[in-house]
């Protein structure tokens, strides 16, 4: 492929001050200097192999907004995703002006949502979105941007917001399909860091023409299909006990979906009792308006939303509202005594119960909780949420500190660890640290994730009374390192399995069922059901229970999905693994 001159001599004019050429990293994570060297070598290593960078992005959205650099984009798609007055919003300009945006030269964009990295696919229960890619579609994929398994593959990632998630999950993917691990690199920290080392960006759209290849995956024996968990094994690993008797660790890594104590202790006006509104919500000076969760200043008209409230400046623009002082400690422990919060406890290493807050999925799901016997990334024992992996490039830390990181969770490299999130984005994430960083062995994704575990419920709720209550989506000043949470505005009651039946703290287990009624088609059979399977759930609405006075307002792209499910289904619930050993064998 021709690269433009001017960007070729910029960037020899750029790597001038880099140390002389590196050997070929044995790692397969890549330092910007060295990338700018193969560059500067006519995109070529040490050895004379061609490089091929790949830009990893979600969607089109992105690759038009992030890839191409444009500010203008940018802030349409920062205000459409976190609001047009977010600090999202704000920081595009920063970024502008210091050259941060854009994408490496010669980088050829690839985004993971068009149907081939990721898609539906049938476990054989149900049929779930986000899965795996086939076979067919990875070497499609490949083949379209020119590639052959004699090529190095240097994967970097355009986005910023949120940082490092697409690009590990094309790594795990290609892995998993056996691409040449020792020609498949990942870009550490992603075009940020390129950008923060003094490199140039290229900015617009891709402008290379790229020469299709006829692309053939390597045969069976040199993919790692093991490195996937499929919904059989995810069941079976929960059934068998493994999954709470210690002999492994399932790291639930979901962020923090809630930082505040929203205890109700006090009335509006300051005196001692409850009201029914969290104390968060009640400042001296300000008003509160349940109805749409919005605040006033006294003696003023603006609204402004709970994010403001909790992290703008005390003071503003003049003419704007005046807000209310709020010093939290970034993600602190929630505490246990919160009937706000649908929480529950996991055992830490010491044998002490440990509170935590149940995780949301923010993609639509029947209900929230945990996979039984799951650990989440921050207690109040550690932290490695996301943020606590990464330097302010979006580079990840020094495997040192990544080793003493994850030793405080638990996590030494002594047992085997399964990974989930949303979707098996941000698992992919933990996996490339824990495997290709720390050096552990034994370090597998369940790649359905919640978005799978959490659609196949048997149960659904006959009221309101285990439905999560009034969750409102907060976003902090980016770029804090600090993700977005979920507050809740009333009380919720919390759902657990004690091996024949559900219960729940203040109710009889007469009382709970009263609540809960068989769901179509799965009518209560517990074959495939994972609500059974979970800890602290809490049900997502439904049209047949939405109360607009006291439940969140239904919203088909946040709560059930329309799945097709197969209760009836009498194999194993791996029919991913057993297609893809077939493929090409």
């Amino acid at each position: 492929m021709t690269r433009p001159v001017s960007l070729l001599a910029s960037l020899l004019a750029a790597s001038t001050c880099l140390l002389a050429t590196p050997p070929e990293p044995a790692s397969s994570l890549v330092e910007p200097a060295q990338l700018a060297q193969w560059i500067k070598a006519g995109y070529r290593t040490g050895s004379g192999r061609r490089v091929v960078i790949l830009d990893a992005l979600p969607s089109p959205a992105e690759l038009k907004a992030w890839y191409t650099g444009d500010p203008a984009a940018l802030k349409v798609l920062m205000g459409r995703q976190y609001g047009p007055d977010s600090a999202q919003v704000r920081m595009i300009s920063a970024l502008d002006q210091k050259g941060l945006l854009g994408h490496v030269p010669g980088a050829q964009a690839n985004t993971s949502h068009t149907g081939l990295e990721v898609m539906d696919r049938d476990e054989g229960p149900g049929s779930m979105e986000h899965e795996v890619g086939t076979g067919p579609a990875i070497e499609a994929l490949l083949g379209q941007q020119g590639i052959t398994l004699e090529d190095v593959v240097v994967i970097a990632s355009a986005q910023q917001v949120p940082p490092a998630l697409c690009g590990p999950r094309l790594w795990w993917t290609l892995t998993y399909w056996g691409f040449p691990a020792d020609r498949l690199k990942l870009l550490d920290g992603g075009d940020k860091a390129w950008a923060m080392a003094g490199l140039p960006m290229e900015r617009g759209p891709q402008k290379a023409e790229v020469k299709v290849s006829t692309f053939r995956l390597p045969p069976p024996p040199e993919r790692r299909l093991d490195a996937r968990v499929s919904l059989q094994e995810m069941i079976d690993l929960v059934d068998s006990g493994k999954t709470t008797n210690g002999s492994m660790v399932l790291l639930d890594v979901r962020q923090p979906p809630v930082a505040f104590f929203l205890k109700d202790v006090r009335r509006a006006d300051g005196t001692a009792g409850a009201d029914g509104t969290p104390d968060l919500f009640q400042v001296s000076g300000f008003q509160f308006y349940p109805e749409d969760r919005t605040f006033t200043r006294e003696g003023q008209s603006a609204r402004f939303s709970i994010g403001e409230m909790l992290f703008s400046p005390a003071t503003v623009a003049p003419g704007a509202p005046v807000r209310a002082a709020f010093n939290p400690v970034a993600l602190p422990p929630v505490p246990e005594d919160n009937s706000f919060l649908a929480h529950g406890h996991l055992r830490a290493a010491s044998g002490q119960e440990v509170p935590l807050a149940v995780p949301l999925s923010q993609k639509p799901t029947d209900f929230e909780g945990i996979i039984r016997g799951a650990h989440l990334v921050k207690t109040g024992a550690y932290d490695i949420t996301l943020p606590s992996l990464l330097g302010p490039d979006n580079r990840f830390k020094s495997r040192e500190e990544l080793l003493a990181l994850f030793a405080k969770a638990g996590i030494a490299g002594t047992k085997p660890v399964v990974l989930y999130c949303n979707t098996g984005a941000l698992s992919a994430v933990y996996v490339y640290a824990l495997q290709e960083i720390c050096g552990f062995k034994q370090i597998r994704m369940y790649d359905g994730s919640w978005q799978e575990w959490g659609s196949l419920a048997a149960f659904e709720p006959a009221d309101g009374t285990f439905v999560r209550h009034d969750p409102v989506l907060t976003l902090p000043k980016a770029p804090a390192p600090m993700p977005a949470f979920w507050i809740f505005t009333a009380e919720n009651h919390p759902l657990e399995w004690d091996g024949h039946r559900f219960t729940s703290p203040g109710f009889s287990p007469v009382d709970v069922q009263k609540h809960l009624r068989p769901r179509e088609p799965m009518n209560g059979q517990l074959r495939w059901d994972t609500l059974h399977r979970s800890e602290h759930v809490v049900f997502r609405p439904t049209e047949a229970v939405n109360d607009p006075g006291h439940f969140q307002t239904y919203h088909a792209e946040t709560d059930w999905p329309l799945v097709d499910l197969h209760p009836g289904f009498q194999g194993r619930a791996d029919r991913i693994r057993q297609e893809d050993e077939a493929y090409r064998k």
